[in-house]
């Protein structure tokens, strides 16, 4: 009896690319067997080859051909030669599978390839469960003797066999980086939620701990997840976890964030902000008493009575007492040498100033030797000061780059970068340090970097990093297991920074940890479209962008072995760093159409895969193909929905267009904007104009004239 599963056999081997010949009676695409219908030969379809003592070699059709060939006739007679089609089809080697006891046990090494002349047979149901329904297993913890320490997480069925499953490593998928690119509308948030809802589903009961991270840029996970607050009011230029307002404290900012925040010049400005970056967060316990910023100011004035003594033309004893009483309101309550006999030597002076009604004559102290000598002395007992201050903070192992509080009052003042110069450059960088206040000053008054500088209001007040990790319930065992950062209501320059802090300061939490227990609560960061802020370089490169990249790509090249990996889910996978990409283990790629990013990920994936990414152009949506390290072979999936899906409903313009009654919500869209309803003005009164060129009349309105 012939076997019902043979549809061909080899007549050609190239590598590990063989040509089968298809039986003749072989005209459907599927095939009856003893155990069910099955695709038989058709693109996708597997066929499995015998190598002998129980092995099998499996591999996936990938294009199909019909050749004419010469049959000639028999007899002596001279006899037309008829022509007959050769179907062939192209098959691509996967792997082996060893079978014993009934169980196949894929392996991705293939040390026997098939013979001319091999049987090409429909794999059975046993061969295709081990090679979809058991996947690797990956990630055995040191010393655990158990074999249940990975899952095998079901993802979807192939593509055209529903009664088949694919299934992932669980491990594999969430401890690499895995990337999930599409076009719009092709599938790639439902992936998201449903790989993510079946992996926090398959713990069971397990603590709710937080384990994944979304940075929502559309918002529109919080649905899928249980985390949606209809009340809620979302607000332009804000930041929401989990339903509820959040924010990114400003100083988590680190130097080199600081730094491209306030754009300071590299050889002027930057030595100085990271300087008082470091000193604020440093000397953070003394500052409000008159600490080491002030006694840096107090230096400064101190200096510049020195300076105003040097001056080329005479003095002024009203500037240096303008100094002084400045001086001394910086010192405060300290103990400071020198500073009594200073203040004695500008006695007459003071006395001279108050009689005269602030009307001081402009000569040269009389007394100038005792004046500066009394000023060095003042000026010598500050810095010491400052140094055990100094000492102190150092102990205390601070620096600019710590995740430390920084009062608010401190960054409204713009004169604290004073603090950081050196007293001899004081002059000689005032004008560059102008600027860069006024850019201080222009950052902390913009209403889009709300999100930032909201750590001291009463519903998001951040003292210290544990607070803000607080939120999200890490230490506290407390849910939910998927965290969703909304960064939809940010602005397109705020974007990056926000996802650069997070980022950095999740990894940074994680390397703080022991070595021996970095495994463990691992993290995985979801990067929603991730060609928003995580780009390639550029020579027009923006700062936000080149810090959100940079801490992407540290992540993504560094974070496995902390225990945080990466989920990168973008339509433009050649407008994601190619340091990112290169390290991801994993890909679901939904349809693709633009040919740079088809070319651009062929150049980056396993090659056995890439012929079956031809058909990205095609795939329908939710369909994806899938390969990498949690599978066995690549193969073309439909991913199961998610249940409850984001809010990634392409609209039905005839739909809505022929049932819509009611008008465009406009007054809640301003709302949600921020605007408020235009103000009514009342008619202003003509101005009537001279023949002069003068008003006859004038009223309080002229004012708000612009010309």
């Amino acid at each position: 009896m012939e076997n019902p599963r043979v549809v061909g056999h080899i007549v050609a081997v190239q590598g590990f690319r063989v040509k089968v010949e298809v039986l003749p009676e072989t005209k459907s695409a599927s095939r009856a067997t003893l155990d069910g219908v099955h695709k038989a030969i058709a693109i996708n379809s597997y066929l499995t080859f015998s190598i002998g003592a129980g092995q099998l070699v499996i591999g996936i059709i990938t294009d199909l051909e019909s050749r004419e060939s010469y049959e000639p006739g028999g007899g002596d007679e001279l006899t037309l030669e008829l022509m007959k089609p050769r179907r062939v089809a192209h098959v691509q080697l996967l792997g082996s599978i060893e079978v014993a006891d009934g169980r196949g046990l894929f392996s991705p090494g293939i040390t026997v390839l098939p013979t001319l002349d091999a049987a090409a047979e429909i794999g059975a149901p046993e061969i295709l469960k081990a090679v979809f329904e058991t996947p690797p297993s990956r990630n055995k913890p040191d010393g655990y003797d158990g074999d249940d320490f990975d899952c095998e997480l079901r993802i979807g069925c192939p593509t055209g066999q529903p009664n088949n499953v694919v299934k992932a490593s669980y491990n594999d998928l969430f401890s690499r980086p895995l990337a999930i690119v599409g076009n719009t509308g092709s599938g790639k948030s439902y992936s998201v939620s449903s790989l993510v809802q079946k992996a926090m589903a398959a713990l069971g009961e397990a603590g709710n701990e937080p384990h994944v991270f979304i940075l929502d840029i559309n918002g529109e996970y919080g649905r899928a997840f249980g985390t949606e607050n209809p009340s809620l009011e979302r607000k332009p230029d804000h930041i929401y976890l989990n339903g509820k307002e959040f924010g990114v404290p400003l100083w988590f900012l680190n130097a080199a964030e600081i730094c491209a925040w306030l754009s300071a010049a590299e050889q002027t400005q930057e030595p100085v902000l990271k300087d008082w970056w470091a000193i604020a967060k440093a000397g953070n316990e003394n500052v409000a008493g008159g600490g080491t910023n002030l006694l840096r100011h107090a230096v400064t004035k101190a200096t510049n009575i020195l300076q105003t003594l040097d001056a080329q033309r005479a003095p002024y004893k009203r500037a240096c007492l303008r100094q002084l009483k400045i001086l001394k309101d910086y010192i405060g309550q300290r103990q400071v040498n020198g500073l009594a006999d200073l203040e004695d030597k500008f006695a007459p002076y003071s006395a001279q100033y108050n009689a005269s009604g602030n009307n001081l004559d402009w000569d040269s102290p009389e007394n100038e030797a005792e004046i500066r000598a009394a000023a060095e002395t003042v000026i010598a007992s500050l810095k010491g000061l400052i140094s055990q201050d100094l000492d102190v903070a150092q102990l205390n192992a601070t620096t600019a780059d710590s995740p430390l509080h920084v009062p608010k009052k401190w960054l409204i003042d713009p004169t604290l970068l004073d603090t950081a110069t050196p007293a001899e450059e004081v002059t000689r960088i005032e004008a560059h340090l102008t600027t860069l206040k006024l850019r201080l000053k222009t950052r902390l008054d913009d209403p889009r970097w709300q999100s930032f500088l909201n750590y001291e209001s009463t519903d998001t007040c951040f003292a210290s990093l544990k607070d803000w990790m607080g939120r999200f319930g890490l230490g506290k065992r407390e849910g939910p297991r998927v965290s969703i950062i909304d960064l939809s209501m940010l602005s397109h320059e705020v974007l990056p920074y926000a996802c650069t802090v997070i980022g950095r300061i999740l990894l940074e939490t994680r390397e703080n940890l022991p070595a021996a227990r970095r495994y463990r609560h691992p993290w995985v960061l979801v990067l929603e479209e991730a060609h928003n802020y995580a780009r390639p370089p550029r020579t027009d490169e923006q700062k936000g962008q080149a810090l959100s990249r940079l801490a992407f790509e540290r992540i993504a090249k560094e974070g496995r072995k902390f225990g945080l990996s990466l989920i990168i889910a973008s339509q433009r996978p050649s407008e994601i760093s190619q340091t990112i990409i290169s390290q991801c283990a994993n890909f679901i790629s939904h349809r693709l159409q633009n040919p740079d990013d088809i070319d651009h990920f062929k150049r980056i994936i396993p090659m056995q895969a890439r012929r079956l990414l031809d058909q990205v152009t095609i795939l329908a949506s939710g369909e994806a193909v899938v390969f990498g390290s949690a599978f066995h072979v690549p193969a073309r999936v439909q991913f199961d929905r998610p249940q409850p899906g984001p809010y990634s409903q392409t609209a039905a313009p005839y739909h809505e267009w022929r049932m819509e009654t009611n008008p465009f919500p406009l007054d809640e869209v301003s709302s949600a904007w921020g605007l408020n309803p235009p103000v009514k003005f009342e008619a202003i009164a003509p101005v009537v104009v001279s023949a002069v060129g003068g008003s006859a009349t004038r009223n309080d309105a002229d004012d708000e004239i612009p010309f």
